[in-house]
């Protein structure tokens, strides 16, 4: 009798632990695309952020040394000139 009730456990840990170890497999496939996905992300929000600040000149200086900061905007501010 004993022999039959061991054989049994035996059977359900086996079981167990198969249900275990697939419950992790799933688990860890799915954290795994959740880090490509972040990743992707990373790159491309660096990416983009490189363009950005690449494509605009924020600060250049003419011959004359003097800086300039977004002068094709043509504001009406005159800095420091007296009428």
């Amino acid at each position: 009798m004993e022999e039959k009730k061991e054989t049994k456990w035996s059977q359900v840990e086996e079981y167990l632990a198969a249900q275990v170890i697939d419950q992790a497999k799933r688990a860890t496939k799915r954290w795994f695309i959740a880090w490509l996905i972040t990743m992707a992300i990373l790159f491309v929000t660096n990416g983009i952020w490189i363009y950005v600040f690449n494509s605009y000149e924020y600060v250049y200086q003419d011959g004359t040394g003097e800086n300039y900061y977004n002068n094709e905007i043509d504001g009406d501010v005159d800095n420091g000139t007296a009428n």
